[in-house]
């Protein structure tokens, strides 16, 4: 049951009901998310809706028809809307700018609701690939950095 409304087993190509599906969930994007670096090469130029849209489809593409697609609420223009936002933010972290500004331009970016399920898991997977992409070493940026997105309150 997701926000106190049944559904899930009507929208989930392998037919579980809530409270499996939720569980079996969790437990594909925990995995995958580990094996996605082993799968994946980074370059800093791919940053942006395609990688999103894609990285979104692998993350739940095994559960949902809808993995990999924007919500119906959007339309294919709107791509551009989503695609200056991730290329500034992208921008931002690459020059260091203030982590708390990226944080909530991230933050942002998941209330935006990309996705019918899975934004914050997903949006926030994404940038951390850009911050390992940019940043090979975790220096005190990365960590302050990496704190304050997983402190603004989203679930990763």
């Amino acid at each position: 049951m997701k926000d106190g409304i049944p559904g899930y087993i009507i929208n989930n190509k392998v037919g579980l009901d809530d409270d499996a599906l939720i569980d079996i969930e969790e437990k594909i994007f925990e995995f995958k998310s580990k094996i996605l670096d082993n799968r994946f090469t980074f370059n800093q130029e791919y940053f942006g809706i395609i990688y999103l849209l894609r990285l979104h489809e692998f993350l739940f593409g095994d559960l949902y028809d809808y993995a990999g697609k924007m919500s119906e609420r959007y339309k294919d223009s709107d791509k551009g809307h989503f695609e200056k936002e991730i290329k500034t933010i992208v921008s931002l972290i690459g020059s260091k700018s203030d982590v708390t500004h990226i944080a909530d331009l991230i933050n942002d970016l998941i209330d935006e609701q990309i996705f019918d399920d899975g934004n914050s898991r997903t949006i926030h997977l994404f940038f951390d690939n850009v911050i390992n992409c940019y940043f090979a070493k975790e220096d005190d940026y990365v960590k302050a950095l990496k704190e304050e997105i997983k402190k603004s309150g989203r679930k990763l």
